[in-house]
């Protein structure tokens, strides 16, 4: 891998790293204001404050590189963590997501600001355990979802609310209980293409087929995907059941 295909590696790795935390927390802080508004706006919004303060810290990440490498001393990499500590936003996560990507990206990797750094990181994080679909929205948006999808037959009339809520809870996968569904595999996978797509859930970026069959209990989730988009129409059957739940959410 050549040093620019590398670099475009390690940013695109920062914001998989930070971006669920991120979206979850930008979302809490202004879902008040949006609580009546469609969620197509509100997911607007997020967006694009997500892709802003993305945008803010890529900037001040390539600045502190910049300074480390012309003065990589211990001093200077713990002013450049305390600086980093205060930016709105920045919790354990993101401050675990910038060690990785500023020990990454500075060059001297003997200097005694690359050690302190290194000493910073969070070694577990690199086996943190998978989690799932982690739910965008305001909360009662889920439950609406939920009632919607037993209206429509979707899902099992028995299923409980609260075990839908922790299978789209960021809930770690080998703990989630499958959601009961009782319509086709296809609009099944349909369905959380399009919460996804629409940013009503978010997960681990590259990681959505899996993420789907732990979910639901589904096996082949690609297959089924493949299988509907040749068909002549591109979409599963009731699809529109689907497209009118979420345009009502």
């Amino acid at each position: 891998m050549n040093k620019k295909a590398l670099e475009n590696f390690v940013w695109f790795q920062f914001a998989d790293d930070v971006d669920m935390d991120l979206r979850k927390r930008v979302s809490t802080d202004f879902e008040q204001r949006y609580d009546k508004a469609k969620y197509v706006s509100f997911n607007e919004f997020i967006k694009e404050k997500v892709f802003t303060i993305q945008e803010v810290w890529k900037a001040k990440i390539k600045n502190d590189v910049r300074d480390i490498d012309k003065n990589p001393s211990k001093d200077m990499a713990e002013v450049k963590l305390r600086q980093w500590q205060r930016l709105s936003y920045v919790n354990d996560v993101v401050m675990n997501a910038y060690v990785k990507i500023m020990i990454e990206l500075v060059n001297d990797k003997s200097s005694q600001a690359y050690i302190h750094l290194y000493k910073q990181l969070d070694k577990k994080s690199y086996n943190n355990a998978e989690l799932g679909f982690q739910w965008q929205p305001n909360i009662k948006r889920l439950s609406k979802l939920f009632l919607a999808l037993q209206t429509n037959t979707l899902i099992h009339k028995e299923s409980h609310y609260e075990s839908f809520k922790n299978a789209l809870n960021g809930t770690i996968l080998t703990e989630i209980e499958p959601i009961n569904f009782i319509c086709s595999q296809s609009l099944v996978v349909y369905l959380f293409d399009q919460l996804q797509k629409h940013k009503f859930i978010n997960g681990k970026m590259g990681n959505t087929n899996k993420l789907i069959e732990h979910t639901t209990g589904l096996v082949n989730v690609a297959q089924t995907r493949y299988n509907t988009e040749i068909t002549k129409k591109g979409v599963p059957r009731n699809s529109t059941i689907v497209d009118n739940i979420l345009k009502d959410l």
